[in-house]
């Protein structure tokens, strides 16, 4: 959003900009690191809609930062993102793992940690 609006470009495409480009890196980097989770099209799409719910509370809150307030889209991205993190972080989970999982996710490459994934998964 800041480089779209630095080449003189509006927020609001900034926003779209933004949605094509970070949806699919946040899902591979949530799916292979936060959540440990093979790259799955039914985890996408679910992580998507996620994405997309969060839209219109992105752009209001953009419209409001920067057309309300009159801050730099510099000032209010970041603002923006903070306010949507806890929601992300949720909808990237409820969009990757298919139930509630509270512990921490083992990393996929390290074979004694996958094993010792297995036998979790083997002892519920």
């Amino acid at each position: 959003m800041i480089a779209v609006d630095h080449l003189g470009g509006h927020y609001l495409l900034g926003i779209l900009v933004s949605f094509l480009t970070v949806t699919p890196i946040g899902y591979t980097l949530h799916s292979r690191f936060t959540f440990a989770e093979p790259l799955r099209l039914k985890a996408f799409t679910r992580f998507v809609g996620g994405v997309v719910a969060a839209y219109p509370i992105s752009v209001a809150m953009m419209v409001v930062l920067c057309s309300g307030f009159g801050l730099s889209v510099a000032i209010a991205t970041p603002i923006a993102t903070i306010a949507l993190f806890v929601w992300n972080f949720a909808a990237a989970h409820w969009a990757i793992l298919p139930r509630l999982c509270l512990r921490p996710a083992a990393m996929p490459t390290s074979s004694i940690r996958l094993a010792n994934r297995q036998s979790m998964r083997n002892e519920e």
